[in-house]
């Protein structure tokens, strides 16, 4: 039954972060405002991480949830792990819905910017550059807790993985490139990930 518990919250998960962007997505599909940015396009890389993504996050969770095909390859983990699991679980959705309400209509799934775009640095983008990025780096650390299972528990980390090896760097060079100095001065303000340690003011 704990088990069961886990998977639920895993499946609640998905549908929480679909909800989130679906309103986003609809308005894309409607509106031809959006262009991509020709220095960091949705090439055969960024469709290769979309793919792993989909796989990882997505599809390999869902088999394991309604087939038995995965189930020879279950573990066990104690229910603190399961817990704690849960918590950063939760923990990374909070940070996902903070991030995408700051980001507004400027939210995309692909690396470019809309015709009117703005750097946004406000909210919880005045700690972390990338905070829809952080939250998927927790959401891959508690996977295994939720879905104990070698293939689908771990599918994530892939996804994860190339994120920040390949679309993490694309996307900051096209940032650099839109917003030049401004970026500059931002990026040495804030983490990619974790928050940068505030400097004190020196006494007067």
């Amino acid at each position: 039954m704990f088990r069961t518990a886990a998977v639920t919250l895993y499946v609640a998960g998905l549908v929480f972060a679909e909800a989130l962007r679906l309103p986003r997505r609809i308005e894309r599909r409607r509106s031809p405002r959006l262009r991509h940015t020709r220095d960091a396009p949705r090439d055969r890389l960024d469709g290769v991480v979309m793919a792993a993504v989909i796989l990882g996050i997505w599809v390999l969770p869902l088999i394991y949830v309604f087939t038995p095909w995965l189930r020879p390859l279950d573990y066990s983990l104690p229910a603190w792990a399961v817990w704690a699991g849960a918590g950063n679980f939760a923990f990374g959705l909070s940070i996902r819905l903070s991030a995408q309400r700051t980001l507004g209509r400027q939210w995309s799934a692909t690396v470019e910017t809309p015709e009117a775009h703005k750097l946004i640095t406000t909210g919880i983008y005045s700690r972390i550059r990338h905070p829809i990025y952080a939250s998927l780096v927790l959401w891959a650390a508690t996977q295994p807790s939720l879905l104990q299972n070698l293939v689908a528990g771990w599918g994530g980390s892939l996804a994860v993985a190339l994120i920040w090896l390949l679309r993490v760097p694309n996307e900051e060079k096209m940032m650099l490139k839109e917003f030049g100095s401004e970026y500059r001065d931002y990026m040495a303000r804030t983490g990619r990930l974790i928050p940068r340690r505030r400097q004190r003011e020196p006494l007067t």
